[in-house]
Order: structure tokens, then C-alpha cells, then sequence
């Protein structure tokens, strides 16, 4: 799996096209490949995922990524369900995952309490491929209900079973859904790929999720809430709302014969923001959302350096 590094000079080229540095395809010899994988067996973010995953995927294009999406829905063996042999089975193996520098799990969701549905998004074996992936090098970065893939229960432990989990936390409630209660979001971390074009301060409306805890102590916090700035409804955080973080994971996995074999660490990155459609096509895409999952996906497909998101 390639991965590339972000140079001074590189950094200070970015600013074209909607302003998430794009570096030219022309120049790679075979340019970066990222799965948009929009998934669910829980809660659809409908809205969300049909109109901000062309959003995305043109962005991530803009940039000079190849990008192929994959979708489905519900469990049931049917075709366009996720465990039919054209979708998830298909997808999630260690051999299509090696095509990837990343994957962006954009609004995917595991399960939805008193929704009827069923589960899990993964099975077994795909949930090791997954995590294989992360062993060797890729790259995860996913966004809002796949922060909260279990609706408020783990849904896999090591996706966000507990504090070393890649989220880290559970989302325990939310303020309302509505696109008016506009946050404060702070930028903690200006030189992250993923925040670097956003202002210090800027405003967001959104259905603001509200963590279980905070992750400062295990994750690299990014983005915070200022909960003073709006209406954070019965869950609220506090003084300390992280918003957006990243993870390293140690490449370090043993082969089939149990000898330890040395990869490239991994790279995880997550946020709770992105319920509503019309915050991915606000301003025709040039966006601080957009902008913000775009360098996401720079980053854990090899931009940069993983020391960006130490603790």
C-alpha cells in the first residue's frame, strides 16, 4: 500500500480546487483509490448519504483519488441487502481491501433501537479483514452514525467496544435534529490535513452528537463544541465537547506462523458532524465539512505524517 508524504513545499502549493489542496492526477503514476462505503443494517442517514456522498466523492476526485462507492442495506440475503454475495462479502475481504489506501465509512450504521432492523453491518470474517487493513498500513476515516454505528450499545469492540477503540466512546444522545442550532466549532489542531483550510472558530448547524466521555486522554483531539454557543440539549458534554479526532494503530501483526511482522501503523480518523444533506452542498461543495472529510481522507491514505496525530 503507497503511502505519500505531505512536504513543505507541497503544503504551501494546496489551495485549488475548493480549497482542499489538490494535487494534480496527472503527476501520480496511478493515483491514490479510496472505498466510499455508505452501508447500513441500522438508522439511514438518507439524506445525508444521497446528497453528500456525490459531494464527497467529486471532492475526493478533485483531488486526484480514485474512488469507488459501495452501498447497501439491511441484512436479508437479498439483492442490494449487505450479506448478499454482491455487496459486504464481496467487498470486505483482504484481497479487494488491498486495491485501498483508504476507506471513508461515511454515515454507516450497525444497528437502530426500536427500528426493527437488523444486524451486524459485518460478520467475522470481514471484521478482520477490516482490521488487517488497519494492521498494514490503511487507513479509516469515517463520519457521523458511523461514530455511532450500535445506536448508543457497542457495536463491535474494536470499532467502539471501549477507550482504545478507533472511536473511543459511545454516542449517548443528541441535541435536535435541526440544522438552526448552530455550534462554535474551535480548531484545536490547525496543521492537520483535515483542518488545516478551516477557520480558528466557525459556525455549524447540525444534530450535534453527545459522547459518552471525552477522548482527549486516548485520541488526538481536532475539533471541539463550544456548548456555550448553542443548545447542546440533555446529554451536554460540558467544558470539553471533542467533535473530530484521530488514532494510530500500531503496525506491528503476526504472520501465519506467528512471526511478528513490522507494517506501516495504521491511520483512524472520525467526527460526529454530517446529519443533514445540505451541509455537504452548501456553498456548492466548498465547504468546511467538505474540506474537512476530504483532508481526512489524505490523511489516513498516506498524506502527511502519522506524527501528526500523536496524544
Amino acid at each position: 500500500m503507497r503511502k505519500r508524504l505531505l512536504t513543505g513545499a507541497a503544503t504551501a502549493a494546496l489551495g485549488t480546487g475548493l480549497a482542499i489542496g489538490v494535487v494534480p492526477a496527472a503527476a501520480k503514476e496511478k493515483p491514490p483509490r479510496v472505498l466510499l462505503y455508505t452501508g447500513t443494517t441500522g438508522y439511514r442517514h438518507a439524506d445525508a448519504i444521497d446528497n453528500g456522498r456525490p459531494v464527497v466523492q467529486a471532492a475526493l476526485e478533485e483531488a486526484g483519488y480514485a474512488v469507488d462507492w459501495e452501498d447497501c442495506t439491511d441484512n436479508g440475503g437479498n439483492p442490494g441487502n449487505c450479506d448478499h454475495p454482491t455487496a459486504n462479502p464481496r467487498v470486505f475481504t483482504d484481497r479487494n481491501l488491498k486495491r485501498y489506501d483508504a476507506l471513508l465509512f461515511f454515515n454507516a450504521s450497525s444497528s437502530w433501537a426500536g427500528g426493527g432492523k437488523v444486524g451486524p453491518l459485518w460478520d467475522e470474517p470481514e471484521r478482520a479483514a477490516i482490521i488487517r487493513f488497519v494492521q498494514k498500513g490503511g487507513g479509516i476515516a469515517a463520519n457521523h452514525n458511523a461514530t455511532d454505528m450500535g445506536a448508543g450499545v457497542v457495536s463491535w469492540d474494536w470499532w467502539d467496544g471501549g477507550e482504545q477503540s478507533v472511536v473511543g466512546t459511545l454516542m449517548r444522545g443528541h441535541a435536535r435534529t435541526d440544522r438552526n442550532n448552530v455550534a462554535d466549532v474551535h480548531v484545536e489542531d490547525a496543521d492537520h490535513l483535515s483542518t488545516f483550510t478551516l477557520p480558528p472558530v466557525y459556525g455549524f448547524g447540525d444534530e450535534h452528537y453527545n459522547f459518552a466521555r471525552s477522548v482527549r486522554d486516548s485520541h488526538h483531539v481536532l475539533l471541539t463544541l463550544d456548548e456555550s454557543s448553542y443548545d447542546p440539549g440533555a446529554n451536554a458534554m460540558g467544558a470539553d465537547h471533542p467533535i473530530t479526532w484521530c488514532k494510530r494503530y500500531d503496525g506491528l501483526v503476526l504472520d501465519g506462523t506467528g512471526v511478528a511482522r513490522r507494517y506501516r501503523d495504521g491511520r483512524t480518523w472520525v467526527t460526529g458532524m454530517g446529519h443533514f444533506g445540505g451541509s455537504y452542498t452548501e456553498n456548492g461543495g466548498d465547504n468546511e465539512l467538505v474540506r474537512q472529510l476530504v483532508g481526512a481522507v489524505r490523511w489516513v491514505a498516506g498524506e502527511g505524517h502519522g506524527s501528526d496525530c500523536a496524544i
